[in-house]
């Protein structure tokens, strides 16, 4: 590994990190386009592994440790990325946190004792030190932004190469441990919100062409083998054999033609079950402003519906930007890291209404 520029003492700033992230939001959150209603972000990623180097799953505990000492030393080179977050110096409640906010992923989770995360003030720019795979670059954007991501990827993914020098091959590209990133390395997703195709059943239809056009579809929010207020992520599958460009162009399309299958479900709903429509919307606001207890399942559900009466023009006293923060702010690790007193799960769905209430203008009843 090359480390050109001078190091300097850097030291993880571990909890006092998620305490300054708890009180700021993203700030893809502040910044809306055509699109916000239905996408709340997106993100690039680009996976990279240094050269000379094991790819982690090969390599024992000592060598991963070592690895992780590399990264961090390199990484002080980027005054960007100058503090890094060793996951083992956190409990579970900010890991969780950090998985939330989709800064680490699960397998990060469960492998958490070597690895390290970057991340800008503005929490756009995310560096997964030690993953899956060595370095993980990725840029988040709001809804469909995905040039703008990938070209501050490519940035960064410039200077840390002149730091590291990632693993190339001139035929297969960036080598990684998972063939599914071998070639570019790069995976854009958008985090998509469906509930009129959900609602009309059409989702299924949607997500086999998904997977049939080398895309891939899950849930974001997975409860009892349900999707919890029908967000989805779509991401693409394939990165070897194409450039970046062609992704990004094969990407935004797809997302597009997903968007347009929303939208007509929409009308749909609206023009054959335009009352039914607007009660469940209705509803559903009254309860978030009144309720005292209320489970993430059933927030996100509930939530879920006000957004869609946001997009029709039903609700109209609140707005996208707002109901994504509370979305932030009610998932469990969130709830869990401000309030650390929490024991169980009835004390922390009563904090989740209490905190809801709240956004929606307090109390409603005594």
């Amino acid at each position: 590994m090359k480390l050109k520029k001078e190091k300097r003492n850097l030291k993880p700033l571990g909890v006092k990190v998620i305490d300054y992230l708890v009180d700021k939001f993203p700030s893809w959150i502040e910044k809306l386009g055509p699109y916000s209603d239905m996408i709340l972000f997106s993100k690039v990623s680009l996976y990279r592994n240094l050269g000379g180097y094991k790819f982690n799953f090969k390599n024992s505990e000592k060598e991963k440790e070592e690895i992780l000492e590399l990264l961090r030393e390199g990484f002080s080179a980027l005054p960007l990325f100058e503090n890094i977050i060793f996951l083992r110096e956190l409990n579970n409640n900010e890991r969780q946190f950090l998985m939330e906010r989709e800064f680490i992923s699960k397998d990060c989770l469960k492998n958490f004792h070597f690895v390290g995360l970057g991340l800008d003030a503005s929490q756009e720019k995310i560096c997964v030190l030690n993953g899956k795979e060595h370095v993980e670059i990725s840029c988040f954007c709001p809804e469909l932004l995905v040039r703008d991501a990938y070209t501050e990827c490519d940035r960064l993914d410039d200077e840390l190469n002149e730091e590291f020098g990632f693993a190339y091959d001139e035929e297969l590209g960036f080598l990684t441990s998972s063939i599914e990133k071998l070639g570019t390395g790069m995976i854009v997703s958008s985090v998509v919100h469906l509930p009129a195709l959900v609602i009309t059943g059409e989702i299924v239809e949607v997500i086999e062409d998904i997977e049939d056009s080398l895309f891939h579809i899950e849930g974001i929010f997975n409860i009892e083998e349900n999707v919890a207020g029908s967000y989805f992520r779509i991401s693409n599958r394939f990165t070897l054999g194409i450039s970046e460009e062609e992704i990004l162009d094969l990407f935004e399309g797809k997302i597009k033609d997903v968007i347009k299958e929303e939208v007509a479900s929409r009308e749909y709903l609206t023009q054959k079950a335009g009352y039914e429509t607007e009660d469940k919307i209705c509803r559903s606001y009254g309860i978030l402003e009144n309720a005292r207890m209320l489970s993430i399942n059933e927030f996100l559900n509930l939530s879920s519906a006000v957004r869609l009466g946001l997009s029709l023009g039903i609700i109209k006293d609140i707005n996208i930007k707002e109901l994504n923060k509370w979305i932030l702010q009610a998932l469990p690790g969130y709830i869990r890291v401000l309030n650390p007193e929490i024991n169980d799960i009835k004390e922390e769905n009563i904090v989740r209404a209490k905190l809801i209430r709240s956004n929606l203008g307090g109390e409603k009843c005594s």
